[in-house]
């Protein structure tokens, strides 16, 4: 091909070309040092006559180009789709695909031109002046171009890239953080604030996919360095030079946790912790309070106003809260939960022991129709540690450990054993099914010490288990649960009883051979 011949490929697809140059300026930026110096590479790859056509497929409508680089590269080019290919390892778009890209524009246009209008784009010199024109909208515009430029860099078609992209950028962001140490826990806020809003509606997308868990983790990890930042922040006095910047922020949550979808509990547990962060005047309080009283969204069976109680606890607000409680919502006993908590830390005890017991006959509900494993673990945790700062009746501990089924069984062990209600932890185990093992954790050394007769149903139980197994391993364990019920039957006096119970078990099973063999190896009789 001859000059001409490259000048005719070129207007052939100047349409095509244009789009590909359009994407390079969008996905590349001035101001940051990496992509200035891809763009100046490129550039003297075409000066200095380093690209160059090796094949043109008018068929395929494809363009190949040799870089010559420290070796040489092949590039392909599908101009009609803007798909261009090369082997390096380098982040895309290189500085290989921007030159074969600038080689054909150059054919019919001035590529100094473009360079130069790209580095003088106002938008990106606006970026450059942020030092000196501190004001949220300029640190809205540093996210929004950072953010727009990566998730083109890195089209989210995984949750790893989208993960990927966030870390990137926050690094990148970084770089524009203020000298001023005053003003950095301010920024570092604002910058993941604004990352999140703009990638809230890809965490929900993949929220609805098999990524879902890798979503939560995400977002757990994202909003614990979010509420060290806050904490930070609130530490910090409050300049009177970044009230405007502080009002934003809430102006933000606000619209985020109003208006966005999905995720409901990452969003109210971000708008809490802003609240407690930036906001501490009563006034301001007392407004949003009037707001959620006058809500009626509902979100996936919540209601938005479920924060009311921690405003109301605040506040102060005791009667309010108290009303609140005693008509709650079963489907947000997780938000009073964490008021109760709230009330715990605040060491207001009286007013934990009448929230916690309006917390009782919802528990049973929440954790059978409502929470999920595994997280149901972790709320009978904390319910644990709530109720134990809470001076309850013997019957509301027994209905609180009911409401924990399964997981409930080794705390209201501890308060049978406590009380000395032998027989009924005993049969407490044997209906729940318990494992021997379990039963140790439970207190099954103190029943044995205190009441060994007792005993003699539960280790029968155990032995019988083992038989219906019917193989010589089972045969014995077995006998190895009978040991343990001959030393409690002779601790508690009852060597008759143990010798015939020996004798029917015999009797019941004498055509069990090899369990006739294991007995007589056990040497049972007393």
């Amino acid at each position: 091909m001859n000059l001409t011949s490259y000048q005719k490929l070129a207007r052939h697809y100047k349409e095509y070309i244009d789009t590909s140059m359009r994407n390079i300026e969008e996905k590349l930026n001035p101001t940051v040092t990496e992509d200035e110096e891809l763009v100046r590479r490129a550039t003297f790859f075409v000066r200095n006559g380093a690209v160059s056509i090796s094949n043109y497929s008018l068929s395929e409508n494809r363009v190949d180009f040799v870089i010559r680089d420290v070796t040489n590269i092949e590039v392909k080019y599908l101009p009609m789709v803007d798909l261009i290919h090369c082997p390096c390892q380098m982040q895309k778009p290189c500085r290989h695909i921007v030159a074969a890209v600038f080689y054909l524009y150059q054919q019919n246009f001035s590529l100094s031109d473009w360079v130069s209008n790209w580095k003088s784009n106002s938008e990106h010199l606006q970026l450059s002046l942020l030092s000196n024109e501190r004001n949220p909208k300029n640190w809205d515009l540093i996210i929004d171009n950072f953010f727009r430029k990566f998730i083109s860099s890195y089209p989210p078609t995984s949750f790893y890239l989208l993960e990927f992209a966030i870390h990137d950028l926050e690094a990148q962001v970084r770089k524009s953080r203020p000298f001023e140490r005053e003003w950095q826990p301010i920024f570092d806020v604002y910058v993941k604030l604004g990352i999140l809003q703009r990638a809230w509606f890809y965490f929900n997308e993949y929220a609805e996919t098999n990524m879902r868990n890798r979503v939560y983790q995400f977002l757990t990890n994202y909003t614990e360095d979010l509420d060290e930042s806050l904490s930070q922040l609130a530490a910090k006095p409050r300049m009177f030079a970044a009230d405007p910047f502080y009002d934003r922020m809430m102006e933000i949550i606000r619209s985020f946790y109003y208006e966005e979808e999905g995720l409901i509990y990452y969003r109210k547990h971000i708008y809490l912790a802003f609240w407690d962060a930036l906001v501490t005047d009563k006034a301001t309080r007392m407004q949003e309070v009037k707001h959620l009283q006058e809500l009626t969204i509902e979100e996936d069976g919540l209601m938005l106003n479920m924060v009311l109680p921690y405003f109301y606890l605040t506040l102060s607000m005791i009667d309010e809260l108290l009303e609140a409680a005693e008509n709650m919502d079963r489907n947000q006993l997780l938000e009073w939960v964490e008021v109760s908590e709230k009330a715990l830390h605040a060491s207001n005890k009286d007013l934990v022991n009448e929230l916690s017991r309006k917390l009782l006959p919802h528990i049973s509900y929440y954790l059978t129709e409502v929470i999920q494993h595994p997280a149901k673990v972790m709320l009978i945790r904390r319910l644990q540690i709530l109720f134990n700062q809470v001076d309850l009746t013997t019957e509301e501990l027994e209905k609180l450990y009911l409401s924990f089924g399964l997981y409930g069984i080794q705390a209201y062990s501890g308060l049978l054993i406590e009380q000395k209600r032998y027989k009924e932890w005993m049969a407490l185990h044997q209906a729940t099914n318990s494992s021997l093992e379990y039963t140790e954790s439970c207190g099954l050394a103190v029943v044995r010490e205190e009441a060994p007769e007792v005993l003699l149903p539960l280790y029968h139980h155990y032995a019988m288990r083992y038989i219906q197994e019917k193989n010589r391993y089972s045969y014995k364990q077995a006998v190895r649960v009978w040991k343990k019920m001959k030393q409690v039957a002779k601790k508690a006096n009852e060597i008759d009883y143990w010798n015939a119970y020996v004798e029917s078990v015999r009797e019941k099973y004498r055509r069990l051979r090899a369990l006739q063999q294991e007995i007589e190896k056990g040497n049972l009789p007393l």
